[in-house]
């Protein structure tokens, strides 16, 4: 048994995803999955929901052309639920489009085979350690490097440079978000790369690492964003704290998205809104209203889902909830912030849903 195999909490399943894709890599590795029994709105029944994932095991999707480990497969993956149902469910793909990460039924039906063969026993019945218990709230975030805050480097830098040609106000960007720039790390994706810090009820769990340029990243062996190792992304949303204070929160894939329509706005880090995720918004904006504004082209891949996440939160927010469709071929980020408020203000309107770009 070599380590790897030896710290995973199902090792049943390690083996399992070992000899059917190759190589795996443990994400959060160790940590418990936290569970409990909400009411789901659409049936009026209990459910069991996931609070926190816990571990991982990472593979090279066999659903896209995937060679980033960005298939994650729950270690209580084909375990039963409280209700006595196989969680073959819990596995996505963090590629935008992968099939896996629509949640389509016959693609986990696929991956259950790929897995298991026509036997399933032996996963729903794997012995688990217990793992340990990681509480969000005491997750603290630090730098991974030198950091300067990008509103105290000189104009002539390449982080201003590339935020105001983006026509972010650096300013702004600094002062707000607090934004910094890292000039020396032993990370080497962080090393001369913008660093974004992620907060959660005021401290820092986390960052995101970020080159000051574009290029087409889908054929780069740079990642476009890397998160901080721990970093509990799934139990988070971006700028939640200033979003909050506003009557209308709208929800984005990314942080540079929130740039861009305001501190009203937050993010999933991705086009999948977690459970975890819902709940904080729905907490936050009880009393209020609230607009889903992914990426035109995503929000088609991931109808479904999208659909459930729009019923659900907008039985929710008293002032209702719903999803907002950008002109075709354009993005959060690159519309001007005062088209972008108006258009979302009109067509949320248009579905009975009020905004306010108002505080409080």
């Amino acid at each position: 048994m070599d380590q790897d195999e030896n710290r995973a909490l199902n090792r049943s399943l390690f083996r399992r995803c070992r000899a059917t894709f190759g190589s795996v890599q443990i994400k959060n590795p160790g940590e418990k999955q936290i569970r409990s029994m909400g009411l789901d709105l659409r049936t009026g029944r209990e459910k069991p929901t996931i609070r926190h994932p816990g571990e991982y095991y990472a593979v090279n999707c066999p659903f896209c052309n995937d060679t980033r480990h960005r298939c994650y497969i729950n270690h209580r993956y084909g375990t039963d639920d409280e209700l006595g149902r196989a969680q073959t469910f819990l596995a996505t793909c963090f590629n935008a489009g992968c099939p896996l990460s629509m949640r389509k039924p016959e693609i986990y039906k696929q991956l259950e085979e790929m897995l298991t063969g026509h036997n399933l026993v032996q996963l729903r019945h794997a012995p688990i350690t217990e793992g340990k218990l990681v509480d969000v709230e005491k997750i603290c975030g630090t730098w991974p490097g030198i950091v300067t805050r990008v509103d105290k480097l000189p104009a002539s830098h390449e982080a201003v440079m590339y935020l105001a040609g983006r026509g972010f106000d650096v300013e702004v960007i600094g002062r707000f978000y607090n934004v910094h720039w890292c000039s020396k790390s032993d990370r080497f994706v962080c090393e001369n790369r913008l660093i974004i810090p992620v907060y959660h009820n005021k401290q820092m769990v986390g960052w995101q690492a970020r080159p000051a340029f574009d290029t087409d990243w889908k054929t780069s062996d740079l990642p476009k964003y890397y998160i901080s190792p721990g970093m509990p992304r799934r139990q988070i949303l971006y700028n939640l704290g200033n979003a909050r204070r506003f009557q209308t929160g709208v929800i984005v894939e990314g942080v540079t998205d929130v740039w861009r329509l305001g501190p009203q706005a937050v993010c999933t880090f991705g086009a999948t809104m977690t459970e975890p995720q819902q709940s904080l918004f729905k907490s936050a904006f009880a009393t209020h209203s609230g607009v889903l504004l992914y990426d035109p082209d995503v929000k088609e891949k991931t109808a479904d889902r999208v659909q459930q996440i729009v019923h659900e939160l907008n039985l929710s927010l008293k002032s209702g909830f719903c999803t907002v469709d950008l002109p075709d071929g354009t993005d959060p980020g690159s519309l001007d912030r005062s088209f972008l408020r108006d258009f979302i203000k009109q067509k949320a309107e248009e579905k009975g849903v009020k905004v306010s770009w108002k505080k409080r």
